[in-house]
Parts: C-alpha cells; sequence; structure tokens
C-alpha cells in the first residue's frame, strides 16, 4: 500500500480542518493518539469523515471504507488519494482484514466505522461481533471519536446542511496491554457501551442550538403518520404532513416533531411492521426496480426487474445483462440493508453489490425495516 506524500496530507488535512471548524465543529481531546492504532467513530452523517480527519489531524489515517465508496470516480480518487482501503459491508472480508495489519505493522492509524452505515435517525447502529475479533488480535491501542451533533447539522436524509455545533470527542478506550487480558465479549461490550449514543437525547440538553428550515426526505424515514397510521407521508419544506388525515408535524427546538422524537417514531414504524410480519405467514414485501452493480471499475445499470422479500428472503425476477435472471439472497446472512435513504438498499454477496434502486421513496426504510425483522426472526431460538 502507497504512503501518502507527507506535504499533499499535511496540506489537504489542515484545509480540512478548517472546512469542520466552520461547520461548527469543536474538538475535545482527553487522550494523545499515536501510531500504531485503530480508532473507532459512530457515523450519523456524510460528513463524520471529515469530522474524524479534523479531530485526528495532523496524523495521517487510512480509512476502511465501503467498497461501493471507490467506484465513484471523484470519491474514489480522493479515497485512494488519502490511502483508503474498500471494505465488503457485512461480511467477512479477509482482503480487508490483510490491509488493517499492513497499516499497523508500518505504524500506522486505522479508522474504523463499525456501524458500516449511517444512522438513519441518529441513534448508534447495531454493532458486528467482528469489530471485537480484529482487535482483540490487533492488539494495539483504540481510540473512539465520539461524534455529537453531526446529525443536526448534516442529517443524512437531506443534502442541506443547518447551522450548529458538532461536539468530538478523542478519548481512548482500549490499551494493548489491557487487550491482552480481556476475551473476545468483554472488547465487544466494552466497545458498544463506549459508542452508545442517541443524538435526541443529546439535544435535549442542546435545545435550541439547532434549526431544521426543511425536511424534504425526511419522509422517506418516517413514513407512516402517528395519528391515523397512513404510509405515505409527504415533506413540506418545514414540516411533515399528512395527506390523510392533514396532521401537521414541525419541529421544535428540541427536535421533536409534533411532540414527538424522530427515533421513537421510526421505533413504532418497526412495532408495526413486526406485528404485520408476524400475524401473516405470507407476508410479502415486492417492489418495481432498476439493478446497479459492478462492471469494470464503475457502478452502473445492468437491469430492471422486480425485488420482492418475504420470510423465505430476498428475490429479484427479472433482467441483468440483457438475459432473464432469478436471484434469491437468503436472509440469514442479510442483517441489515445499507440505503441510500429514499432511493435504493443494498445488499453485498462475495465481492459484489446488488442496489436496488426504487422510484416510490418510502419503499427503502420499509424494506431496511422488514429485513432486520425478518432476519432476526430466523436468528431467534425456537421454543
Amino acid at each position: 500500500m502507497k504512503r501518502t506524500n507527507w506535504f499533499l496530507n499535511v496540506t489537504l488535512g489542515f484545509l480540512v480542518k478548517i472546512f469542520a471548524f466552520l461547520k461548527g465543529q469543536r474538538i475535545h481531546r482527553f487522550a494523545r493518539v499515536h501510531g500504531p492504532a485503530i480508532v473507532l467513530s459512530n457515523h450519523t452523517s456524510f460528513f463524520d469523515f471529515i469530522y474524524t480527519a479534523a479531530a485526528l489531524y495532523p496524523h495521517r489515517i487510512s480509512y476502511m471504507a465501503a467498497g461501493k465508496m471507490f467506484y465513484d470516480p471523484v470519491l474514489g480518487f480522493f479515497l485512494r488519494l488519502v490511502r483508503a482501503f474498500p471494505k465488503c459491508l457485512f461480511q467477512a472480508d479477509p482482503v480487508s482484514t490483510l490491509n488493517v495489519f499492513r497499516i499497523l505493522r508500518q505504524n500506522g492509524i486505522v479508522s474504523i466505522f463499525p456501524e458500516g452505515q449511517i444512522s438513519p435517525i441518529g441513534v448508534t447502529q447495531p454493532i458486528p461481533f467482528a469489530i471485537a475479533k480484529l482487535i482483540k488480535k490487533a492488539k494495539v491501542n483504540v481510540y473512539l471519536v465520539k461524534h455529537r451533533g453531526a446529525y443536526l447539522v448534516n442529517p443524512p436524509w437531506t443534502k442541506r446542511s443547518f447551522r450548529g455545533r458538532v461536539e468530538t470527542a478523542v478519548e481512548q478506550i482500549l490499551s494493548s496491554e489491557t487487550l491482552s487480558e480481556m476475551n473476545e465479549r468483554a472488547v465487544y461490550e466494552t466497545i458498544v457501551a463506549k459508542m452508545e449514543f442517541n443524538v435526541f437525547e443529546y439535544r435535549e440538553q442542546h435545545p435550541g442550538a439547532y434549526r431544521w428550515k426543511d425536511l424534504s426526505n425526511l419522509e422517506s424515514v418516517l413514513y407512516r403518520c402517528p395519528r391515523c397510521g397512513n404510509e405515505s407521508m409527504t415533506a413540506e419544506r418545514p414540516r411533515l404532513c399528512c395527506p390523510q388525515c392533514g396532521n401537521r408535524l414541525e419541529p421544535d427546538a428540541l427536535g421533536k416533531l409534533g411532540g414527538q422524537r424522530i427515533d421513537e417514531m421510526y421505533r413504532q414504524q418497526e412495532r408495526v411492521m413486526r406485528e404485520k410480519i408476524e400475524a401473516d405467514p405470507e407476508f410479502r414485501l415486492t417492489s418495481p426496480v432498476r439493478l446497479e452493480s459492478f462492471r469494470g471499475d464503475r457502478l452502473v445499470e445492468v437491469g430492471t426487474g422486480t425485488l420482492s422479500l418475504s420470510r423465505s428472503g430476498y428475490l429479484y425476477e427479472g433482467i441483468v445483462d440483457n438475459e432473464p435472471t432469478m436471484l434469491h439472497f437468503d436472509p440469514r446472512n442479510v442483517p441489515t440493508l445499507p440505503s441510500d435513504l429514499g432511493r435504493n438498499i443494498q445488499i453485498y454477496e462475495g465481492y459484489l453489490i446488488y442496489q436496488f434502486v426504487m422510484e416510490e421513496v418510502t419503499l427503502p426504510t420499509r424494506f431496511v425495516i422488514a429485513g432486520e425483522i425478518i432476519h432476526r426472526m430466523l436468528a431467534e431460538p425456537r421454543g
């Protein structure tokens, strides 16, 4: 793996730090970072790579990033420039693991977002147990860079930015010495406890500092009306509206919509979806899709068809590379579905990505919720 140019790294890093400061980031360091080390970060916005780089400047960081990102011509160029390396999400990736240890042997610092995807509601996502196995084997110092407020300034459901503070704390959570005395379960529990974060609990402690002026595309995350149960909310700039009962949800200083927190409304959607699936053995969620996948060094459209989800799994029926094709994915192997909110869901298998693009903006989130529920149901012991 190539070393980055020192002058280029320092110059770009300085510009990133200024950019993050102007966006409202303020950094609190409770530990001095030095390599070899692994740095963990929570993931609630598209700008987390920038906030993490600014918090660790002037150290040179190697980022573990989703393989999909390297197929974007602009983003991929910069990722390679800063010595990032790809990771296939939610599955074993021996090549990525080898890259981690290669960097650590060079006294480097590896940055990892263990959740594997951006949280749609600003609450820490489930963390795969594999991160504990990696850290236990690495036996290097482990630091946490936790961003508080990034979701409120750069929510993942919109490209807009809003004014506010991003409080970033840097601390050491594990040392190479303590790791040798801990088993994998203890390492995992430490990571989960340290990374736990709920942005709306944070906001209740910092009222009035943030204000969302445009909720466009939030309906892709919160699709269900909490008053009447209609499942097609619409965004009308500063509020979410229900076209069926006229319910109008406007954000207040605490970030609540109509007096309710976004994470609580999302959990209610999960409960309703679980009730539907448990009550109907023939439950099926279906959508017309455009299928995108890797071809050469680009992510391109390779076919169109229909994607359905039931207890028996995900089934794509349609065209791939001009040929009629059926693809089946076992839900036991798909713990969650990364999603570009309101646009697509992604299934990773081997070193391939199957990206299913949907026109109806609420369907990606419905697939994510239903897929996670079915995965847990199949994984739960029967008794």
